[in-house]
């Protein structure tokens, strides 16, 4: 059995686990979806209601470094499955990995304390994270040497990415718009003079990779996050993180999992579970 390093447990949840069947999530430093520097973070609602919503399985969460999301879901990885990424970020085209429909929005940009010029010179540095894929590398994951790409400094987290910039250390950092927009919120002052390029770097969707060893298969799991999608507190969570889901109209998860949905009552109802979130502050 895998071994989960953190699990969304809660003493209020007085569902019987004895049974339940461990699905462990591989994560990575990637706020506002997970962060080990973040007391509350999307992907640990989103594993709070998973658990309390259905008692066949215990979702946990294992943190793993970005570079080792690859080998983390494979047969002989430590996890079953990673959620909030992008296919396009360095995944092998292969069958041994399910993907889900798209589920969230996202996209990243350079962020500077100027906005005169949003070309980088050849003495200008750029901060980055290690393991992240960026459009200016052409989707590299690590620092490149080729003469047309642009060298970009790696560093441990976005969080860091900001330090620099602020402290003038680099003149851009790559964050993605979801992290700034939760900073706008929880932590204003991080981002007082932080000044958004015109242009995106790079705007993705992300989903849900399932590996080929998960005990829950991508119809059960994605029934769930639906639900979860629909349920009464799901757009003030969103909001809460700065998230912007994929609609149906925009060809996301409800439109090919309608036909499974139809035999669910959807509609919110007031006893709905709840994040721990908006639970601890009422």
């Amino acid at each position: 059995m895998k071994s989960p390093l953190w699990a969304a447990t809660d003493s209020d949840n007085e569902s019987d686990e004895t049974s339940a069947q461990d699905v462990v999530i591989a994560a990575y430093e990637f706020p506002p979806y997970y962060s080990s520097r973040m007391s509350e973070h999307f992907l640990g609602e989103i594993v709070y209601l998973l658990n309390n919503m259905q008692s066949e399985f215990n979702f946990v969460i294992r943190e793993i470094r970005p570079q080792e999301r690859y080998q983390a879901i494979s047969a002989d990885g430590c996890c079953d499955l990673i959620m909030f990424e992008s296919p396009t970020w360095g995944w092998p085209e292969s069958g041994e990995y399910e993907i889900s429909p798209p589920i969230m929005h996202g996209s990243e940009r350079m962020y500077s304390l100027q906005s005169e010029s949003w070309e980088p010179g050849p003495e200008d540095r750029i901060a980055g994270v290690v393991g992240y894929h960026y459009g200016i590398t052409n989707n590299t994951m690590n620092n490149v040497d080729v003469a047309h790409l642009m060298p970009i400094y790696r560093t441990d987290s976005q969080s860091t990415v900001l330090t620099m910039v602020r402290n003038h250390r680099v003149k851009f950092g790559l964050l993605s718009d979801e992290y700034v927009r939760w900073l706008e919120v929880n932590q204003p002052e991080r981002v007082v003079g932080i000044i958004p390029a015109p242009e995106a770097d790079s705007v993705y969707t992300t989903n849900i990779i399932l590996g080929p060893a998960s005990p829950v298969d991508m119809d059960t799991l994605m029934v769930h996050i639906l639900r979860l999608g629909q349920s009464t507190y799901a757009a003030t969570l969103l909001e809460a993180y700065g998230l912007r889901l994929v609609t149906a109209e925009e060809g996301g998860a409800c439109v090919a999992y309608q036909h499974v949905m139809a035999n669910f009552e959807c509609t919110p109802k007031k006893e709905d579970i709840k994040p721990r979130s908006l639970r601890k502050h009422q």
